[in-house]
């Protein structure tokens, strides 16, 4: 019973954040039809980008990190996080807003302060603690730290467009609610404060070198999980809306979905054994895969009736494209297993960074063009190729680490 609650806990959290942005989307296409839309997913897509660089890896080395220190240390070290990424944010987040100006301009949209807003709010994401909590096993405090004042922030902000308010108060609300979570989780992590963190420049500056291998695979698989969205809309302008849809559905059921692996984080790397380490990465893995195949299967099935209701019939998710996008959320839920749990396990990292190039290599091109020659369905094409190009590399890896582990017991 008592896993069974901590299993829902990670599952409640996730859940929460994956279904927050897209409350305000049919207030959204109804005060402003696809465009609003549009302008809506682009400043996601922008940000999540920045976000992803601004993170600096902690999300993949962080909740393994602080699992194994003891609390003093562990405040330490989410000061220390918290300062590198905050100085990466100061430095990133004037991108995210230029590149939010400049593809409006391209799109031809009205709607440039809601693209720019939710952009800079993506990025600021990038702040939050939610890694640390996942490490020191309490998913709860993500959920008052950040989900639940970021649902209750946007869900006001919907029912005030709805009521005639214009379509940015969203990014607004939304920007006003990650800015509070940093503050609400150094709050609630206090407890585990021992003594004075001392802190130098001289620090800072290794410890962001210390997580440039796992912050350059997250940044280069970025190219091709959250920048989709924003290559349709410079090649593909006339798919967008339909491809955003079908995107940002398939990353809402992720968003839902690593609840699995987060909770298997804790199990996987406290393997002692060769044997142990072998067995619950085969495991995990299998799980994960079954996990996907199921919820690839529902969301071909529901996301073109799911896209009529919750775009107001301004945009629509044909079964093709559900279909599509349905075998990429199988896929990354695979390499969710054979990479963040496996290889990070197993202490390939670097694996996982050569996967993330090779994907990106293959599928930032693959979209690009397949967007132009096939719209929407051609994109999430483009998205397979680089899902499978990352399998592979990840499974080569994982074999040889798990060869090289010399077995400690028969």
């Amino acid at each position: 019973m008592r896993r069974l609650l901590y299993l829902s806990a990670f599952l409640l959290v996730p859940a929460l954040s994956a279904v927050t942005p897209l409350v305000a989307v049919p207030a959204i296409t109804a005060s402003a039809g696809a465009q609003g839309w549009e302008a809506y997913a682009l400043g996601i897509s922008i940000g999540s980008l920045v976000c992803v660089v601004v993170e600096l890896g902690w999300p993949l080395t962080g909740p393994q990190r602080v699992a194994a220190e003891p609390p003093g240390r562990r405040w330490q070290t989410l000061l220390q996080s918290l300062r590198t990424r905050g100085l990466a944010l100061f430095v990133l987040a004037p991108v995210a807003v230029v590149l939010a100006i400049l593809l409006t301009h391209v799109t031809g949209s009205e709607h440039e302060t809601t693209t720019v807003l939710m952009a800079l709010a993506s990025a600021v994401t990038g702040l939050s603690c939610n890694w640390y909590f996942t490490g020191v096993g309490k998913p709860l405090r993500i959920l008052t730290s950040e989900a639940l004042p970021r649902a209750l922030m946007v869900t006001a902000a919907a029912f005030a467009v709805a009521a005639g308010a214009p379509i940015w108060v969203v990014p607004t609300a939304y920007l006003l609610a990650v800015l509070y979570s940093p503050l609400a989780a150094l709050a609630l992590a206090r407890d585990e404060r021992t003594g004075r963190a001392g802190f130098t420049v001289r620090g800072d500056l290794l410890s962001m070198r210390s997580q440039w291998a796992a912050m350059s695979g997250r940044s280069i698989a970025a190219l091709y999980m959250a920048l989709p969205v924003t290559l349709v809309a410079g090649f593909a302008p006339s798919a967008l809306a339909a491809f955003a849809a079908a995107d940002r559905l398939m990353r809402m059921a992720l968003s839902i979905l690593i609840a699995l692996p987060n909770a298997m984080q804790n199990w996987v790397g406290s393997a002692s054994t060769a044997r142990e380490r072998r067995h619950r990465t085969r495991d995990a893995i299998l799980v994960n895969a079954a996990t996907g195949v199921v919820a690839g299967a529902g969301f071909a099935l529901l996301a073109p009736w799911i896209s009529r209701f919750l775009f107001s019939g301004a945009v629509d998710i044909d079964p093709v494209l559900a279909l599509a996008s349905g075998v990429v959320l199988a896929l990354v839920c695979v390499s969710r297993a054979t990479g963040p749990l496996g290889l990070v396990r197993y202490g390939r990292i670097h694996a996982l960074t050569l996967s993330a190039t090779a994907a990106a290599c293959v599928g930032v091109p693959a979209i690009c063009v397949l967007a132009v020659v096939g719209g929407a369905v051609g994109a999430v094409i483009g998205e397979m190729a680089a899902e499978v190009t990352a399998i592979g590399i990840q499974s080569a890896a994982l074999t040889s680490a798990v060869r090289r582990d010399t077995p400690e017991d028969p």
